[in-house]
């Protein structure tokens, strides 16, 4: 009973503390410098909503919710193929990239509907690479533990791509953002925001990937599967099973 407690517990914290990171991520100062003064704030903005809120609310449901959220017949194919490793990756360093040109920027500012789209389509990327590093998914084929840090060191190098962009551009890319800011230049704020993004992205993801290394060895050491399959992904195959079967 005190595991269930505890279990309980530690989910409520990770639900506040993944409401809190949306809330920083929509709300004044954060939200009002993104939207109008500093690229570094939308960065900051976007990394809270990938990175932190979506990790932490996943972790926060509890199986049963997540048993009964995935359990249509439909939702089938596309957790399967979309939550793969290329799939995923693709789609959130697609997404996420694009989510930072100036394009989408300006469509952003546009209205607080464009802007809400935006981040629910970060939201909905972020959820396609964090389901199987999480492996939270009842009866779909889970990443091992190698695979995981694999995974984890690939997702580490893809914000080098814009980052190396920012920090080397010469002139102000964005015209939202070519105005000095808080005694920021343009310039500077975009170098400032590639640094960001690589360093807090690399710190995240390695940061992840020793978590999953060292409960791979706690678990080797208590003589525990650290790659187990559970009841609730036998359970799952058995009402697919049923469900393909013809009534008789």
């Amino acid at each position: 009973m005190s595991g269930l407690a505890q279990t309980n517990h530690r989910q409520k914290r990770l639900f506040l503390l993944g409401m809190f990171s949306l809330f920083i991520a929509n709300y004044w100062p954060v939200a009002d410098l993104a939207q109008h003064e500093l690229l570094l704030a939308r960065m900051f903005q976007q990394l809270l909503i990938t990175l932190s809120a979506t990790p932490l609310l996943l972790m926060a449901l509890p199986k049963t919710s997540i048993v009964l959220l995935t359990k249509p017949r439909f939702l089938d194919f596309p957790l399967k193929h979309l939550t793969r490793p290329v799939p995923s990756v693709l789609i959130f360093t697609t997404t996420t990239i694009l989510a930072m040109t100036p394009a989408i920027a300006g469509f952003d500012m546009s209205s607080v509907a464009a802007q809400q789209l935006v981040h629910l389509s970060l939201l909905i990327a972020a959820l396609l690479i964090w389901i199987p590093i999480l492996r939270i998914l009842p009866g779909m084929k889970q990443l091992s533990t190698v695979g995981r840090l694999a995974f984890l060191f690939v997702l580490s190098l893809l914000p080098n791509i814009p980052a190396i962009v920012l920090i080397f551009a010469k002139r102000p890319l964005y015209p939202t953002y070519s105005h000095s800011a808080l005694g920021i230049s343009a310039v500077a704020d975009q170098q400032l925001t590639g640094a960001a993004a690589k360093v807090l992205s690399l710190a995240v993801f390695w940061g992840v990937a020793i978590s999953v290394l060292l409960r791979a060895d706690k678990d080797e050491a208590l003589g525990l599967d650290p790659d187990p399959i559970t009841w609730d992904d036998v359970q799952r195959e058995f009402d697919r099973e049923a469900k393909r079967s013809p009534r008789v």
